[in-house]
């Protein structure tokens, strides 16, 4: 009979904790559609609750405060940055096709959560102002070094013409978060996402006709 009560004890606990991981991921999927659209400052634990369909107080029990709400918003948008660049770079493939893939991997990543997009392009502009944001920092810059490190290997493979890799991840992730930010404004200058996606796509063609080192009968 202990035993018995123990099996029912320990499946108790793993469908509460089952059960708290799926409120804990609706309050940061109601969180992170929010700062799709606000900034942090303009979000309340209310308007949290009122998306996620969970009550104020579980709000606040999951996550304390609404600041640390939106670091672990963040934080998980990190993690998915870093999943997806980092699956990307161990693709099979030359480093130049790498790159390749990290670039539409990264542009997807921007056009399927606007909320990276809005936190990159609005909060960087603005200064740190969350204990997030030097964790954003660090992360980004890897992310760029990560870049970079392929473009310098496509360089020295003899797949890109000799320019400095440096300088060319830092445009190309300022092109990327620049034309995605566009998605987000409320006026003339707004693309679509689809229209995120077509723009930067095509800039990659244009770059890749630009800086890849041709060979010899491949008809450009």
């Amino acid at each position: 009979m202990t035993g018995n009560h123990g099996s029912d004890g320990e499946a108790a606990r793993a469908r509460g904790e089952r059960r708290r991981m799926r409120t804990r991921a609706a309050i940061l999927d109601a969180a992170e559609v929010l700062l799709s659209h606000r900034s942090a400052d303009a979000i309340k634990v209310d308007d949290v609750a009122e998306v996620s369909g969970i009550s104020p107080a579980s709000v606040y029990g999951h996550f304390g405060t609404k600041d640390a709400l939106v670091d672990a918003v963040v934080e998980r948008l990190l993690d998915t940055s870093m999943a997806t660049l980092a699956a990307a770079y161990a693709r099979d493939g030359s480093p130049f096709e790498q790159v390749q893939e990290a670039g539409r991997a990264y542009m997807q990543l921007l056009v399927e959560h606007p909320a990276l997009t809005r936190y990159l392009s609005v909060n960087a502009l603005a200064g740190p102002g969350l204990p997030a944001d030097g964790l954003v920092a660090e992360r980004m810059h890897l992310l760029r070094s990560m870049f970079e490190e392929r473009i310098q290997a496509a360089i020295d493979a003899g797949e890109l013409q000799p320019i400095d890799s440096r300088l060319m991840s830092f445009f190309l992730f300022g092109a990327w978060n620049g034309v995605a930010a566009l998605a987000l404004r409320q006026d003339q200058a707004q693309l679509t996402p689809a229209e995120v996606e077509q723009s930067l796509l095509q800039a990659l063609q244009v770059l890749r006709q630009g800086v890849v080192v041709q060979k010899e009968g491949s008809g450009g």
